[in-house]
C-alpha cells in the first residue's frame, strides 16, 4: 500500500516536531493493518477512518475496502469513495 501525506499534513507535522516519532509509529501501525486500529467514519466522511495519535493530534486517512479488492491501490475509483 502506497503512502499519501496532504500538504496540512505535512506542515502539521513540521509545526509539531516533537510529535513526528508518534505520528510515524501510528502511520506504520496503519499501513500494517488499516482496519484495526482506526475507527470509522460516517455520513460524508464514509471511506474515511480516524485514528488518533495524541490527545489533540488526529490522523484522518482514506481506506476503501471495495476499492482495495479491485486492486484499485494508487487511485480510489468506486463511487462510494
Amino acid at each position: 500500500m502506497i503512502a499519501l501525506f496532504s500538504d496540512d499534513f505535512v506542515k502539521s507535522l513540521k509545526k509539531h516536531a516533537a510529535l513526528k516519532n508518534s505520528v510515524r509509529k501510528k502511520v506504520d501501525m496503519i499501513l500494517a493493518n488499516p482496519i484495526a486500529i482506526g475507527e470509522p467514519l460516517k455520513a460524508n466522511f464514509r471511506g474515511y477512518y480516524s485514528a488518533l495519535v495524541k490527545k489533540n493530534f488526529l490522523i484522518i486517512y482514506l481506506y476503501c475496502l471495495i476499492c482495495r479488492r479491485k486492486g484499485d491501490d494508487r487511485i480510489v475509483l468506486c463511487h462510494d469513495c
